[in-house]
């Protein structure tokens, strides 16, 4: 039996960790291919294209981004921002997962990742869950960032 654990955390922890992590590089919207430069930036600097990470993200139209776009104004010229294209993301991937939690209720289940990280008790139920009866917990935490 295949058991899929989806670990989910709130949108803007989402967007502001892919923010920090994907300075100068935008996955989560098109590039145009018939731009001879690089796309730019609401801060005025340019996204290259990506050949390794670009395919691995879907790309958030400016209409499934337009509804991000708080403290914008009417103004049609301006683009959506990759703020705007992550927290599109983040919700087409929130969307998936419950959907698939609910079609497929014995083989895919959401966790909290804070929770399934940092209590015991969630993380015992969820390794149990995946079929670990006896789950050995180390308390071992290598990344010291907090989540």
């Amino acid at each position: 039996t295949v058991r899929i654990v989806v670990l989910m955390r709130p949108r803007e922890e989402v967007v502001s960790s892919f923010l920090n992590k994907s300075k100068g590089r935008n996955h989560w919207q098109r590039h145009s291919r018939r731009q001879s430069h690089p796309r730019p930036l609401s801060c005025g600097k340019y996204v290259q294209p990506d050949k390794t990470w670009d395919s691995a993200f879907p790309n958030m139209s400016d209409d499934e981004c337009e509804q991000f776009m708080e403290g914008v104004g009417d103004d049609k010229e301006v683009r959506p921002s990759k703020t705007c294209a992550l927290r599109a993301y983040w919700e087409l991937y929130n969307l998936a997962a419950k959907e698939l939690s609910e079609r497929y209720q014995n083989n895919v289940r959401i966790f909290d990742m804070k929770a399934a990280l940092n209590d015991t008790s969630v993380k015992k139920r969820m390794l149990n869950w995946c079929g670990f009866n006896i789950p050995v917990l180390d308390t071992v935490h290598l990344n010291k960032k907090k989540i």
